[in-house]
């Protein structure tokens, strides 16, 4: 089946090249991600980290710190706003309803992501603690730990952020499925990708005994949708010539 001729508006043309180019971001920050995990090593999940050792790495590695703690999410989930924003857009008049549903999930994952992690706060109290008395270490631990139970990247705390965003992301690669304006390839590496991710984000928060299969079930489902977001940018770019 060929793909309809799309007829773009002028004054979208500008936006949809910003979001292809937030899109190709979003694989970049990806990578970064990939060569931050390497250098780290070995991956632990982060239930299993102690409140010390986190302001520890906050004081030793302060981006491999920020990165296990959410950082690399709330670029992305940032990037993400224009990309959906573009997406409803393309798909307003063939399918309006569901490619709406996608940004609400989408926007309500990244507001609760954005409201419960708690990165900045683990910072500010590592700052802290690196400079505390002995009795003030305590109070900071407790701190820290209340932090982390609210907060912490990969646990429950996030958990439903993370959800919200990843079922955006399967609802509108259904909706370009049948859209017709990008490939079934495409759409296919994304609804495949985004299943991954729901599994890995459910197992990593409610099964962390299984968190090395959760590993692999990520890289897979985080390669899938690095060759999903280079594709549909493409896309993006070609539509705003």
């Amino acid at each position: 089946m060929k793909n309809p001729i799309i007829e773009i508006e002028p004054s979208w043309k500008v936006f949809y090249k910003f979001s292809g180019i937030a899109a190709f971001l979003i694989v970049l920050v990806g990578i970064f991600d990939i060569v931050l995990s390497m250098i780290a090593g070995e991956a632990k999940a982060n239930h299993v980290v102690t409140v010390t050792e986190w302001f520890e790495l906050f004081q030793s590695n302060r981006i491999s710190a920020l990165s296990n703690l959410g950082m690399i999410n709330l670029i992305t989930l940032t990037l993400g706003i224009p990309v959906y924003l573009a997406l409803i857009n393309l798909h307003r008049k063939t399918n309006p309803s569901f490619s709406a549903l996608s940004a609400i999930f989408f926007f309500i994952g990244a507001a609760v992501y954005f409201s419960s992690n708690t990165i900045f706060s683990m910072l500010a109290l590592s700052n802290q603690y690196a400079t505390a008395s002995e009795v003030q270490k305590p109070l900071l631990e407790a701190a820290g730990r209340a932090a982390l139970t609210i907060g912490a990247d990969l646990t429950p705390g996030t958990f439903m952020g993370l959800l919200f965003t990843q079922l955006a992301g399967v609802v509108i690669t259904f909706v370009m499925l049948r859209g017709q304006i990008f490939s079934r390839w495409t759409a296919g590496l994304g609804l495949f990708g985004y299943i991954c991710m729901v599994i890995f984000f459910t197992i990593t928060a409610f099964v962390p005994s299984i968190f090395y299969t959760a590993m692999m079930i990520s890289m897979i489902g985080g390669l899938s949708l690095m060759a999903y977001h280079i594709l549909f940018a493409r896309k993006l770019i070609q539509l705003s010539d």
